[in-house]
């Protein structure tokens, strides 16, 4: 896995692009295995997600995890405190571990480890912020059988979303409820494309899909 995408953000958005990967679930509906160690293809899934996030990151890759999670060299980790305090916990804990020097209109894309095509996710996102420069964020819609905001596989603002998730305790919030607030441009995706992996049958669809 590469840390160092070149200069693919920058030149699309004005901004550098950062990561934080939310790969501390216990997927209790896959029988407790951790999700990041899941392997499809003969990867694991946390390295997966990583090189996919690789062409669109230039600047810090943060992954909130647990310490039994192994964290590839060059990446950041964290875990929010106390754990087990909910993905919107993560992500908070996750910017607060981002370099203290990054700009308030820096980029930050944000996922679950649980998002296999990350990759195909990613650059339109990037693409879409670059033409909506005062929005605080861009988002996919997609999912079956409605197409639905996926805000954990999102591309946000450092200011705006520091700023929201400071107002308030982020220990056992709802992500939606706190993030629909953001001015965030929809991009419209195919359901495959932001399938997540949360259940035996997910499993059994990336298997097929990644060779696993």
């Amino acid at each position: 896995m590469s840390t160092g995408a070149g200069q693919v953000a920058v030149g699309r958005t004005g901004a550098v692009v950062h990561a934080v990967v939310i790969a501390g679930g216990s997927g209790e509906r896959l029988g407790g295995m951790s999700k990041a160690d899941i392997a499809l293809g003969g990867r694991r899934l946390l390295d997966l997600v990583l090189d996919g996030l690789d062409a669109v990151v230039d600047g810090a890759l943060v992954v909130v995890a647990p310490g039994s999670v192994q964290v590839p060299e060059g990446c950041r980790r964290t875990l929010e405190d106390p754990p087990g305090g909910g993905p919107l916990a993560g992500v908070a804990a996750g910017l607060a571990a981002l370099p203290e020097a990054i700009g308030q209109d820096e980029l930050v894309f944000v996922c679950g480890v649980d998002t296999p095509a990350v990759g195909a996710l990613a650059p339109p996102l990037v693409r879409a912020l670059s033409r909506h420069p005062g929005s605080d964020g861009a988002v996919p819609v997609g999912g079956a059988p409605e197409p639905y905001r996926q805000y954990l596989q999102g591309l946000y603002r450092r200011g705006p979303l520091a700023r929201l998730l400071a107002a308030a305790p982020t220990r056992d919030r709802g992500v939606t409820r706190t993030l629909r607030v953001l001015d965030l441009v929809e991009v419209p995706v195919p359901a495959d494309v932001c399938r997540d992996l949360d259940s035996p049958a997910d499993l059994a669809w990336w298997a097929d899909r990644l060779g696993g």
